[in-house]
């Protein structure tokens, strides 16, 4: 899958994704393409699946959603740096 291809499914900018691509280092060479693998998490045992409670909308447009304020600081953190 190409980046713009998951970008697209995943609902994202893709020259955010390019950027994030870029700042990690991993820019690969221009002949092969990076690729990504699709993670499938178990659901919890206990909790029913709720819907995020928060919801953080960034100025290019990035979307995070989630229950807990300190988790969402700490991934905007980790996206401006």
């Amino acid at each position: 899958m190409t980046m713009a291809e998951f970008a697209r499914q995943e609902s994202l900018n893709y020259s955010t994704l390019a950027g994030w691509v870029a700042k990690a280092g991993k820019t690969p060479p221009a002949k092969s393409p990076i690729e990504f693998a699709r993670v499938q998490l178990p659901a919890p045992a206990t909790a029913p699946e709720r819907p995020p409670q928060l919801e953080v909308c960034l100025p290019d447009g990035t979307v995070l959603r989630g229950g807990q304020v300190s988790e969402l600081a700490s991934l905007i953190r980790a996206l401006r740096s």
